[in-house]
């Protein structure tokens, strides 16, 4: 798995140039001697060098004589040509900071602002001379600068090196990748992984707003500055993102891309994806970051992509049994196997997570200051702040509406077995009366049923729906059970059923025995309500359609 731009340090470098050491004049002491650059080749008796000013020392300096900065020794560090190189005679490259398989992410200084520090990305040589890598490298650039967003690595500029190879020239960023992290402390709490995803998304809703889908996001390409508690999110790597209506089309339909455990089903599949494939990504990351593990897991790829395909993620609470039941709502929503069933736009989404969000709303991107893990997070004051969705929760503690959605989330599975139950019931109850009430009606007028007859179809009935009734638990248990947003959707279908169809047999049978005193002329009391029982047929009819035009409304998950 390659690193992204910004990157944690993968391997080091030598950094900087190295410097010449005159010899000291008579009274100089070794600590007042003089360094002076020599240029980017490593001096064999200088191993020393100052992070601050890139100059070189001998090994018995301690300290820098210009800066009083600690020393670092690159002694055993491989030498690589770049260091030392000024690029459009701008950006002195003084570090590697980063590699993976496709590129090389460097720290350089700007030659006339000392201060300003950059991050650039440079394409690894192998790729160097293969069109469709170049392009979507430098699409990665394109993409990105349409992105005016805090949430978003800022990229600057782009130039190729002298042998051709394109790099980028972006935000250089000091912290710690989301992946990185989660892999050091296992899981993180539910505030905190909710305050991260939460800024996730306000940064890919600046994304689709530009028509770019990013297509690969994972913790890996999510980079975390400032406080660990609260941070600075920054989202990377827009290299195989899609733009509608763009012009180049660098990706085909079958064409699969993409990290598979993060994977939406549809793009696995090599289908025509839209912006809920990152929908079901961030929702993802949010079950990797509360349960402490990821969504599927295989010794490789493929094994991992399969899964995808074919199954469905494990419960995040069977996961992780102290996640609260409305992070689980959240996720299983995110992460619906169809994108209709999904969120449909990313600002949903993280209105939902706002109602989970003890700490309030997020900071505007201009008045952010941090508390910086190893260095100050710079922001453009110049920035807009995306619109913050109605916030509720206030004071630490959740109000009234985030109350009610937990509760109704916590009681969906015993509520369902209720209804399941009373729907059993009331079907049987329905089945046996209309077959009473049909036997009575063929044997004419003054027809009765004994009671032998009555057990006997009652048993008849029992053994009849004890398929049905064994189908129904099994699709509970296989395909409802374990989905929090399925749950609440059966619920109000069956609920919706069973009171649409309960009321018009009420209404069908008083309506019957109005009729039947009217037609007879008899007072309304004695009248007998003949048929009674063949009104479950009906009432059952309605309560279905009842049922199917509801699901239509939530657009129940299949």
């Amino acid at each position: 798995m390659r690193r992204r731009f910004p990157s944690e340090p993968a391997r080091r470098t030598p950094k900087g140039r190295a410097v010449e050491r005159r010899p000291p004049r008579p009274g100089d002491s070794s600590a007042s001697a003089v360094a002076t650059p020599i240029g980017p080749s490593i001096h064999p008796l200088l191993p020393k060098r100052c992070p601050q000013c890139d100059g070189r020392f001998p090994g018995d300096f301690k300290v820098c004589p210009h800066d009083a900065v600690p020393l670092e020794d690159p002694e055993d560090e491989e030498h690589d040509p770049l260091i030392g190189f000024t690029l459009a005679d701008s950006y002195r490259i003084v570090r590697l900071i980063g590699e993976g398989g496709m590129g090389r992410v460097y720290e350089a200084r700007h030659t006339r602002l000392r201060n300003k520090r950059f991050a650039i990305k440079v394409l690894v040589e192998e790729y160097a001379h293969q069109p469709e890598v170049v392009a979507r490298f430098e699409r990665e650039a394109e993409l990105s600068s349409q992105i005016a967003h805090p949430n978003v690595v800022g990229v600057y500029d782009v130039h190729r090196l002298p042998d051709g190879r394109p790099c980028i020239v972006g935000e250089y960023l000091e912290g710690q990748e989301f992946g990185a992290l989660l892999e050091d402390v296992g899981r993180l709490d539910a505030p905190t992984a909710v305050r991260i995803v939460r800024q996730v998304c306000l940064a890919l809703n600046a994304a689709h707003a530009c028509g770019v889908v990013h297509r690969d996001m994972k913790p890996e390409n999510v980079f975390l500055i400032g406080d660990p508690t609260a941070p600075l999110v920054k989202v990377l790597d827009f290299g195989i993102s899609k733009q509608d209506g763009g012009r180049a089309n660098l990706t085909r339909t079958g064409t699969v891309m993409g990290t598979p455990a993060y994977m939406a089903p549809e793009q696995a599949r090599g289908q025509k994806v839209d912006h809920r494939a990152d929908v079901y990504s961030v929702g993802a990351i949010l079950y990797r970051a509360t349960t402490g593990a990821p969504p599927f897991a295989g010794e490789d790829g493929a094994q991992v992509l399969t899964q995808v395909l074919t199954q469905e993620p494990p419960r995040p609470r069977d996961v992780y049994p102290a996640l609260s039941e409305s992070v689980e709502l959240v996720i299983q929503r995110a992460m619906a196997p169809s994108p209709a069933g999904r969120y449909d736009t990313m600002l949903d989404f993280e209105a939902e997570l706002a109602e989970l969000d003890p700490h309030g709303p997020l900071p505007r991107a201009s008045s952010t200051l941090l508390t910086p893990l190893s260095a100050v997070a710079v922001i453009d004051s110049g920035a807009a702040s995306e619109q913050q969705p109605t916030q509720l929760v206030a004071n630490g503690k959740l109000t009234l509406r985030a109350t009610h959605t937990a509760r109704v989330v916590k009681s969906a599975r015993p509520a369902l077995v209720l209804l399941s139950v009373l729907a059993c019931l009331w079907v049987a109850a329905g089945l046996v009366a209309m077959s009473v009430d049909l036997l009575r009606h063929l044997r004419g007028d003054g027809g009765t049923v004994t009671p032998t007859e009555v057990t006997l179809i009652v048993v008849l009935m029992v053994v009849a729906s004890a398929t049905p009734l064994f189908l129904w638990v099994r699709y509970l248990k296989h395909n409802v059970w374990h989905n929090t947003p399925r749950c609440l959707a059966l619920r109000e279908i069956l609920s919706s059923a069973l009171v649409v169809s309960l009321c018009c047999y009420g209404l069908l049978a008083v309506g019957v025995v109005l009729a039947e005193a009217a037609v007879r002329r008899m007072p309304l009391g004695s009248a007998s309500g003949l048929g009674g029982g063949l009104l479950f047929v009906p009432a059952l009819l309605l309560g279905l359609i009842s049922g199917w035009a509801k699901s239509r409304q939530l657009r129940a998950v299949p």
